[in-house]
């Protein structure tokens, strides 16, 4: 909230609507980081409460609440349960330190503008003390922010969304009517996706998948060393398992390449006792490298598997 100086004054539904409109940016920016979704019409009963309760302002009483450290944290928590009703008590955690980042950041960037314009900062008897922002000042700061949450939010997502595992996570891949449970890591940095279904792409070793492999493809990645295109290319002609098999490119500091991989029957993930099936909504990526040390994990699972781990699932 602002504070003018001097005898100045705004309209009080001047500052209810700005209040709002600073509230729907920073609800909208938090749920996209989180990736919660939400109806418009939640969203904007979220800002408007914040931005109603500047009414109970002159009232001695509401002013000293709103301005306490119960008031200044409760009142984004009730915005938040208003604009995305979380299930889950990690989600609203999420949500609401999502809101306090950003309220940070663009309280930063208002001030960086003044600052640039040459407004003085008075600290008399250790307080700040500054002229209250312009239109001009909130707009750009509101815009700063949101250019850089869209540029950020991939890390974002990592560092404030709730954390997985590596052992907690159990997948079942069907591949030609045999199935097999592999042990999985939750890998944040992996964002491969297949180009043209956009699906996520999960990563497992070779030696862990081959018994699902038709034999063709099992002569050719049995050999180890260096893939041979060629050849694979042959061995596919040859089965009739051929339309399953798809190459996702990748890209490392040293070269540029391409892994092959296929797409389930039917993927099953769990994880703390719970089952999420995912259908066919995952592509697995064949690799002959092994992953950690004495083999603790068979299978690297995309960062974007945790969504889906969140939106629900059954206990098994």
């Amino acid at each position: 909230m602002f504070y003018l100086r001097d005898g100045d004054g705004l309209y009080l539904d001047l500052v209810i609507t700005l209040n709002v409109v600073i509230n729907f940016l920073l609800l909208k920016l938090a749920g996209q980081v989180a990736r919660q979704k939400t109806t418009l019409l939640r969203l904007l009963a979220g800002s408007l409460i914040g931005g109603m309760l500047l009414l109970f302002l002159p009232i001695p009483a509401g002013a000293q609440f709103l301005m306490s450290w119960p008031g200044k944290f409760l009142l984004p928590v009730l915005m938040v349960v208003l604009a995305y009703r979380p299930r889950h008590l990690r989600d609203a955690l999420a949500l609401i330190l999502l809101f306090y980042f950003c309220s940070l950041i663009m309280a930063g960037l208002v001030i960086f503008f003044l600052l640039r314009n040459n407004y003085s900062v008075e600290l008399p008897l250790r307080i700040f003390v500054m002229p209250s922002p312009s239109l001009i000042h909130l707009f750009w700061a509101g815009l700063v922010l949101l250019i850089s949450v869209q540029a950020i939010s991939p890390l974002l997502r990592e560092k404030f969304l709730f954390s997985h595992l590596a052992d907690e996570f159990k997948v079942e891949i069907e591949l030609f009517a045999k199935k097999k449970k592999f042990s999985a890591y939750l890998d944040t940095g992996n964002m491969l996706k297949e180009p043209f279904s956009g699906l996520p792409v999960a990563i497992v070793s070779y030696r862990s998948i081959a018994e699902l492999l038709p034999q063709e493809v099992c002569n050719v990645l049995g050999r180890g060393a260096q893939l041979g295109w060629v050849d694979l290319e042959e061995a596919l002609l040859s089965s009739a398992a051929a339309l399953k098999f798809r190459l996702i490119p990748y890209r490392t500091l040293d070269k540029d390449d391409y892994l092959l991989a296929f797409r389930p029957e039917k993927v099953t993930v769990w994880q703390k006792g719970r089952k999420v099936a995912l259908g066919k909504g995952l592509m697995v990526a064949i690799t002959q490298q092994q992953f950690g040390c004495g083999e603790e994990f068979d299978m690297l699972l995309p960062f974007d598997i945790s969504y889906s781990m969140g939106k629900g699932g059954q206990t098994a």
